[in-house]
């Protein structure tokens, strides 16, 4: 059984009061058990003030988590620079919290050796992994990495979690991950939830498919490089449908969701969605996350009203289920960017949706890993929700 509290503070100027103002609330609203966790998400701006060794000091559990451009908690409005904090606190569910050492030398590796440490320390069974890795413009390191690390110690453990972005989308050196007094550009902090615990999670995409271009194979790929698309060169592709000239995407198709169609093991045809990064010299296209070749791409569009419509009918099936002790919510930023005015409107929508009484956090992310049935997955565009 566990128990856990959302709170917020907007004292940017002042890491003191802001600390004190954490502090006053958490003890207001939850009494601490045996094992407790904190999970992060703010402004950089804390983190560069010093925040974390603060509050490491201050409250003595382990911290994790990273920055988001946006947040919004329990009785607290969505804002831009805030601090939130969702602490979770059991007698019989173990937190193993840790940061990964070396990972822009060997990435697997140093998730696999961090991994393994963690584990070493658990004493109940390990249930579920939540990550936190950071937005970089590293092109050879796709999003699906982090869980595969995860899974080469852990076979069909469930990762859960959301790369930390900063308030630009083309720069990523505020993009940070924390994990108690410490912080990193690169690395990439978690917490092994061990013991008594049943994680469920909950995923949704907004776009509609454009069906001004018809749908095209994938014939040859490299990881997350897109080299070949119906036997052509990728470049040449993109420049067929109109979506490229001069070697680059054209204006406003950095943007668009790629749209990825395979049939599963079980036969069932899964879409996952991909954001694309610009051409490579060689005219292969980049993507965030590994695309499967012989996959099917399409393009989609994302709608203001779809977005929210998609919010709120995931938060609807979340709310019907039973036990729901926390809730962590990540919505890629780009929902955010093509929300219109009302940038603010998803998460507002959240607050009002969520079922009363459950402590939730709920923020922006530059990249989502949830499990998608009973396989680990990265997505973009998408929201997801783990429940505890």
């Amino acid at each position: 059984m566990i128990k856990a509290a959302s709170v917020q503070t907007n004292h940017i100027d002042d890491i003191q009061r802001a600390c004190d103002d954490l502090k006053s609330q958490l003890q207001h609203k939850l009494p601490l058990l045996k094992n407790s966790v904190g999970i992060v998400q703010c402004d950089p701006e804390y983190i560069e003030a010093g925040m974390m060794e603060r509050l490491y000091r201050e409250f003595g559990f382990p911290l994790v988590g990273g920055t988001t451009v946006s947040v919004t908690t329990n009785n607290a409005p969505p804002e831009t620079h805030a601090f939130s904090m969702m602490v979770i606190t059991s007698d019989n569910v173990q937190f193993i919290a840790s940061m990964t050492n070396g990972i822009k030398d060997n990435p697997v590796r140093a998730i696999e050796t961090a991994m393994e440490q963690a584990i070493t320390a658990a004493t109940k069974p390990v249930k579920l992994a939540l990550v936190f890795p950071t937005v970089t413009d590293n092109a050879n390191m796709p999003g699906d990495l982090y869980f595969e690390a995860v899974e080469g110690v852990c076979p069909g453990l469930p990762v859960f979690g959301t790369l930390s972005v900063n308030d630009s989308v083309d720069e990523y050196e505020r993009s940070m991950s924390v994990y108690n007094a410490q912080f990193s550009t690169l690395e990439m902090s978690f917490v092994m939830v061990c013991g008594d615990v049943n994680p469920r999670f909950f995923v949704t995409a907004a776009f509609d498919q454009s069906s001004a271009i018809e749908p095209a194979k994938i014939t040859k790929v490299e990881n997350q490089l897109i080299c070949e698309i119906n036997g052509m060169l990728a470049l040449d592709y993109f420049k067929s449908v109109g979506f490229a000239a001069d070697g680059k995407l054209s204006k406003g198709v950095y943007f668009l969701p790629l749209l990825i169609t395979e049939q599963g093991e079980d036969g069932i045809d899964r879409t996952i969605v991909r954001a694309m990064v610009q051409f490579t010299p060689e005219g292969y296209i980049p993507c965030r996350g590994k695309v499967p070749e012989e996959a099917h791409i399409s393009f989609g569009s994302l709608e203001a009203a779809e977005i929210l419509e998609s919010t709120e009918t995931v938060l609807a099936q979340m709310n019907i289920e039973n036990e729901i002790n926390a809730a962590l919510v990540f919505s890629c930023i780009i929902r955010q960017l093509s929300i219109g005015t009302n940038v603010m409107g998803e998460l507002e929508l959240i607050g009002k949706t969520i079922r009363d009484g459950v402590p939730f956090l709920a923020s922006y992310s530059g990249g989502e890993l949830s499990p998608l049935g009973a396989k680990n997955y990265f997505h973009n565009y998408t929201l997801i929700a783990c429940i505890l």
